[in-house]
């Protein structure tokens, strides 16, 4: 004889009280539209009988499915929290403001290893998925299996953006570190260095890009001993991680392109610590314009954009990819500035 199905049996199921399943299934106005929904549409799944019916006698029209995007990150990424947390916050305002629902899993290293999705992924509950940051190529190979819409905010630079199924949005970034690089070179900056773990995602490789090219307009060649380039576990975001390579340097350069402020700030600290000053001895420039580059005392190089824009264009894309499924896929940059501060002094005849 089968089961018989509990009000403790759906509680279980769904994670919450017994006293709230009850509360729904009886249509108790204590109780949120969303929880009635999902208790009443578990016990129909689970064949509970005990209803509470409407005047026509039939069980309550559950209210309508909500409509949801899931927003998929990483547990560490190459920003600071606050960056991202303004990617997220133009994410919700656009999703919320438009009736959806952002549901939000953070992917461990351990589920990247294993190529385990998240169930938020797996469940056919969502509308959508967004991406937030780089994730290893295996993993991005296996989220663009899943048929539904996808739009990323950045991306492995393993991926070709070639006949990609999926739109990706981030900022403008070799144009940007092109016209820092050329600027330094112009003013008589010989050796100059470039670090960033480039193999971490498409925005670092942009900005490598930038720093090339300007090199080879210019008719100079780059020094890979003065550059940092390998793949580092924390994206040389920690101090000691990129103390340690700046030491294995045999001598540094006269200035460094960093891929961000943060990595720069590292950079300046390291001068300090070794008895050279920046920007007399050594020129830094990085990229984000982070406020906390407004405490060294003088103005920093770098380049500005605004991260919540991020947020918003990736979620207003996402939902023309959900109303308009065979649109062409786009790849969209958004506009940077650069900003030139006292880190990287020209000769006082050009400046």
């Amino acid at each position: 004889m089968p089961k018989k199905i509990t009000t403790s049996d759906i509680s279980r199921v769904l994670g919450l009280s017994r006293n709230t399943v009850s509360k729904a299934l009886n249509d108790h106005p204590s109780i949120t539209s969303e929880t009635k929904r999902k208790v009443i549409e578990q016990a129909i799944a689970m064949g509970y009988k005990k209803i509470k019916t409407s005047v026509s006698g039939q069980p309550p029209e559950a209210p309508a499915k909500t409509r949801s995007i899931a927003y998929i990150t990483k547990h560490q990424l190459h920003h600071g929290m606050g960056f991202w947390m303004n990617v997220m916050s133009g994410v919700e305002q656009i999703l919320s403001g438009s009736g959806y629902e952002m549901k939000i899993s953070f992917i461990k290293n351990e589920d990247i290893d294993s190529l385990a999705l998240p169930a938020l992924l797996t469940n056919n509950d969502i509308d959508g998925f967004i991406v937030a940051g780089s994730i290893a190529k295996p993993y991005t190979e296996k989220l663009m299996e899943l048929p539904v819409p996808k739009a990323f905010i950045n991306i492995n630079p393993r991926i070709s953006l070639s006949g990609l199924q999926a739109d990706v949005v981030f900022m403008e970034n070799e144009d940007s570190i092109y016209r820092i690089t050329r600027r330094l070179l112009d003013a008589g900056y010989a050796k100059i260095g470039f670090i960033g773990d480039i193999h971490s995602c498409r925005s670092f490789m942009e900005r490598w890009y930038g720093f090339q090219r300007a090199h080879d307009h210019a008719g100079v060649r780059v020094d890979p001993a003065y550059c940092i380039l390998a793949p580092s576990p924390d994206g040389y975001q920690q101090y000691d991680t990129l103390a340690r390579a700046l030491k294995e340097m045999p001598k540094l350069p006269n200035a460094f392109v960093c891929m961000n402020d943060k990595v720069a700030l590292h950079v300046i600290r390291y001068a300090n610590e070794i008895g050279k000053s920046v920007p007399a001895d050594l020129a830094v420039s990085g990229f984000d314009h982070i406020g906390e580059a407004s405490f060294l005392g003088f103005t920093l190089t770098t380049v500005a954009y605004d991260e919540l824009q991020l947020g918003l264009r990736a979620a207003e894309q996402l939902l023309q990819r959900v109303n308009k499924p065979n649109r062409p896929f786009e790849t969209i940059r958004l506009t940077t500035s650069v900003v030139f501060g006292e880190s990287t002094p020209l000769p006082d005849s050009q400046a």
